[in-house]
């Protein structure tokens, strides 16, 4: 993300989608996780790029999505200042220290295409974002190229919402 939003961009940020959700009598719980949740709850933080959340229930993503893309215009942010990207992101980064040869392999083929990781440098980032100066393994940089030159898939099929 380009943004650079700060403890006082999340709380307003926060404030005006809970009002765009108001307005459109849309009902939300939010969890935020990551370095908002750190900024917000725990200490100073200079900034944090996103605002990740895991995903809202009660509620709906797509409302919350929506009601954020309106946010993020107004105060020209980026689309992706709001998501819930965090799950994928955190599961690509526990597979990529896995690196389980056969076990593996189409998780992160998948993962990688879901969280928009095309090359190695890409998941050599992504796996720094969440083990900071932990380098990807020789194995897990060799499956990563072979998942890689063998393409990913262009489409993830969700199996959809369950109710419990």
């Amino acid at each position: 993300m380009a943004d650079a939003l700060d403890r006082d961009d999340i709380i307003t940020g926060l404030r005006e989608l809970v009002g765009e959700l108001h307005a459109a009598g849309e009902v939300a719980g939010i969890r935020l996780v990551g370095g908002a949740a750190l900024a917000i709850r725990y200490f100073d933080r200079r900034t944090t790029g996103d605002l990740g959340s895991l995903h809202v229930q009660p509620g709906s993503d797509d409302a919350v999505l929506a009601a954020a893309s309106r946010v993020g215009e107004r105060r020209g942010w980026s689309a992706g200042w709001f998501n819930f990207a965090v799950e994928q992101d955190a599961l690509l980064a526990m597979k990529l220290r896995a690196n389980r040869p056969g076990r593996d392999v189409n998780d992160m083929r998948q993962l990688l295409a879901l969280c928009g990781v095309t090359t190695l440098e890409d998941a050599e980032a992504h796996y720094d974002d969440f083990y900071p100066g932990d380098g990807l393994t020789d194995r897990a940089i060799g499956m990563v190229q072979r998942i890689l030159e063998g393409g990913l898939p262009t489409e993830v099929p969700s199996p959809g919402p369950i109710d419990l």
